[in-house]
């Protein structure tokens, strides 16, 4: 049986939403984000067939594998999003006018996210879950796109589709199908499962030594 108990835990993230919800269920962690050509790893896994669901979960497991090779003793969380639009895949997008055009091609209509976590431990993959959150956008004219970029500023570049559920992004939502923390970009529910099977006390904190 897996240990985690005692373990560094480490998440292959920058992401400030990913650390937030660690951070609020009291896990004690420290960030390491892998440094990978993300969108080269997308083109060639689609190119190949890839579906989209897979390849969340192949872009996380080659992030977690990065950060376990130079931390072979800890407990690695690495977790990747991809937005699916009638099969199409969209990005984080450069600039605020890419973000315009991506709510504007969402807007009133509906899309998943494939949000895929991956667990290393000892250098080992040893667990994955992946969730895709339905969402669909309420229907927004030019001037209400216009003034929730002007709003949020360059954190819309943040995130594809450029909204954060747990802030402003609210306000264009119409309505959503899954989990919550699914849809920020961590299937936290299950990974914290998993975490209490595997050493996770019953206060829902695993200190790191």
């Amino acid at each position: 049986m897996y240990e985690i108990k005692n373990k560094e835990i480490i998440l292959a993230s920058a992401s400030s939403s990913r650390q937030d919800m660690l951070q609020n269920a009291n896990i004690s962690f420290k960030s390491q984000p892998a440094h990978i050509d993300e969108e080269a790893i997308r083109q060639s896994a689609l190119s190949e067939g890839v579906s989209l669901a897979d390849c969340a979960t192949l872009l996380a497991e080659i992030k977690g594998r990065r950060i376990a090779v130079a931390n072979p003793n800890a407990f690695i969380i690495a977790s990747d999003q991809l937005l699916d639009f009638d099969g199409r895949c969209f990005s984080k997008p450069e600039s605020l006018d890419k973000a315009k055009i991506q709510i504007s091609e969402l807007q009133g209509k509906t899309h998943k996210l494939h949000t895929s976590v991956v667990v290393f431990l000892d250098g080992e993959r040893i667990w994955h879950h992946l969730s895709s959150p339905v969402i669909t956008l309420r229907s927004l004219s030019e001037v209400e796109i216009d003034n929730y970029l002007d709003e949020i500023g360059n954190s819309a570049l943040q995130t594809p589709a450029s909204y954060q559920i747990e802030k402003q992004g609210c306000h264009i939502i119409a309505q959503f199908t899954g989990e919550f923390y699914d849809i920020l970009g961590l299937p936290l529910i299950p990974l914290l499962g998993f975490m209490r099977l595997h050493g996770l006390s019953s206060t829902n904190k695993i200190i790191a030594q």
